[in-house]
């Protein structure tokens, strides 16, 4: 007799509590093989490299700015969205899910490793920024994914198979307070927040939480445009090990109000 396999959504309750709306969000960068997808075939993959450093010449492969192909058999590749990806992130917030080649967030695209091409001139644009310099100055300082992968799957948490790379949370201010001192909690260490109103939850949210365990946002102008998170809540990311990790040391925590 088969155990019934336990869904994610039930090892994340202390989590999954913390948010008045919605489910937490799982991202999960793919390498193709994990959806189905066979390597060294003919589908395209939109990104096998790190990002800021040179294209590697393996397996045959010159080094010039082309993508590395994967096979998806009698599969249909993935293909960009025509959403943001913060978008993306509240829909499946709401219990969709998605897996995407690319987005249709220009700054989102070089951030996430979909494109090269920076997003000064769009900043400079948009009169976020005082002058050229500036915008320059804001693109240069946008966290990137350093990881390869081919596509990013986005779903809520009930739907995912127990593996993501960063859980996306939406969180009243002291929803999020209680986050951060759960992640002081065994040593006493204060979180460094670093945020600039910009690329908040595909950089903030996403990358840096994935490289740096968490990443508190205040939301940017384009996130809380087009996908719809309430004024009052806060996106907040954590890492896989940093999810599991504050999971159980918010249990333990006093009550706010008691």
């Amino acid at each position: 007799m088969q155990t019934a396999q336990k869904s994610p959504f039930s090892t994340y309750p202390e989590l999954s509590r913390l948010m008045e709306a919605g489910e937490p969000v799982c991202v999960t960068f793919e390498t193709g093989h994990e959806s189905g997808y066979k390597v060294n075939s003919k589908v395209e993959c939109r990104v096998e490299r790190e990002i800021g450093s040179e294209i590697e010449i393996e397996k045959g492969i010159e080094g010039k700015n082309e993508d590395i192909v994967v096979d998806t058999g009698d599969k249909k590749s993935p293909e960009k969205s025509h959403f943001l990806f913060c978008e993306l992130v509240q829909k499946a917030r709401m219990g969709e899910a998605f897996l995407i080649s690319g987005q249709s967030c220009s700054p989102g695209d070089y951030i996430l490793g979909f494109s090269e091409k920076s997003p000064a001139t769009y900043y400079l644009n948009s009169g976020r920024y005082k002058d050229s310099q500036a915008a320059e100055n804001a693109a240069l300082s946008l966290p990137r994914l350093k990881k390869r992968f081919c596509y990013i799957r986005i779903e809520p948490l009930s739907l995912n198979k127990g593996g993501f790379d960063v859980l996306i949370l939406f969180l009243k201010p002291e929803k999020a307070m209680r986050i951060i001192q759960a992640s002081a909690y065994s040593e006493g260490k204060r979180a460094v927040l670093d945020t600039m109103g910009a690329a908040s939850v595909c950089g903030d949210c996403t990358v840096l939480a994935y490289r740096q365990g968490m990443g508190l946002s205040f939301g940017c102008k384009g996130s809380r445009k087009h996908s719809g998170y309430e004024d009052s809540e806060v996106p907040l990311g954590l890492s896989f090990e940093k999810a599991a990790e504050i999971e159980v040391t918010t249990s333990k925590l006093p009550k706010t109000r008691e």
